[in-house]
């Protein structure tokens, strides 16, 4: 009798987590003017190149569409690019199937970053949201190396569209940027990007919100209009000022000197639609090159009208 309500147990838990895995963003929020969903699958529409793709002497590039497939799944809309910098090491792979397939980038070993964006997005707006899985899991412990995020607008060619690394440089089209940086100890140091004597640099959120073994789930709501917006998350409503953004992870609103109103870094014009964003890993250095290890999954944007 025992042993049956235990297969039953383990049954109905793991259906659970099935229906959760299928569901990630079901409690995620929503805009009072909910517009289009922008979803991509990394296991479907799959590319053409194979599920690796390796760095070399050279800065290499990979860029996936539905009318021109590359190496990555391509999008319902826009496009899908992968750069590894020259002499840079690692490389970028694809593994598991279907809504779970994830996207394992290896940070560079210099400042020369392995890169991942998706740009061009139809349909954006400028108050959106953006959800996705992320977690820094590799074969070894990174000691050094960072993880940078951006997103904003696909204007001309700028750091959405183009081989570049995100730097302290300004970066016309980019409304915000977040750094994840690591160290000997186990603390991750997770920051937002900041214009300060006239470069760009990362202010400290915190060091306790990732860890360098977990999987987190993280949901950013941007407002890159010019009157305030308001979304809805399990049950309670929030504000957004303009050029303002919030960061959840793991369910928990992240707040800083400000609040958890975090401002942009002021590089794209208001208005502009959010079409467009991108990771990128570098500085791996040391005793184990390339031991930063990005994975990404179940990555959605959902619009404002």
């Amino acid at each position: 009798m025992n042993k049956r309500l235990h297969i039953t147990a383990a049954l109905a838990l793991f259906l659970g987590v099935a229906q959760a895995q299928t569901k990630t963003w079901s409690d995620a929020g929503t805009f009072d003017n909910k517009g289009t969903v922008w979803s991509y699958n990394l296991g479907k529409g799959t590319g053409n190149a194979g599920d690796k793709f390796s760095s070399g002497e050279a800065v290499k590039t990979s860029v996936s569409s539905t009318a021109t497939p590359g190496f990555l799944s391509y999008p319902s809309s826009g496009f899908a690019a992968v750069t590894t910098g020259a002499n840079a090491g690692g490389s970028v792979k694809t593994e598991g199937k279907d809504a779970a397939t994830k996207l394992v980038l290896d940070a560079s070993s210099n400042a020369s970053a392995n890169k991942f964006a998706v740009y061009d997005i139809s349909k954006a707006s400028p108050v959106s949201s953006l959800f996705f899985n992320v977690s820094f899991k590799g074969d070894n412990d990174p000691t050094n190396g960072a993880v940078v995020f951006g997103i904003g607008n696909a204007r001309g060619n700028n750091i959405f569209k183009n081989t570049s690394s995100l730097t302290g440089a300004d970066a016309t089209g980019v409304f915000a940027g977040l750094r994840w940086e690591f160290s000997t100890n186990k603390a991750v140091f997770f920051s937002y990007r900041a214009l300060n004597n006239g470069s760009y640099g990362y202010k400290l959120i915190n060091a306790n919100s990732f860890t360098k073994t977990g999987e987190h789930q993280v949901e950013l709501y941007i407002n890159n209009a010019t009157t305030s917006q308001k979304y809805t998350k399990m049950g309670k409503a929030y504000d957004l000022a303009p050029a303002t953004f919030n960061i959840w992870v793991d369910g928990n609103l992240m707040t800083t000197e400000s609040g958890a109103g975090i401002p942009a870094s002021g590089e794209l014009a208001p208005e502009a639609p959010l079409n467009s964003f991108l990771f990128q890993g570098y500085h791996s250095k040391g005793s184990v090159p390339n031991a930063l290890t990005l994975n990404l999954s179940h990555i959605q944007m959902n619009f404002a009208k």
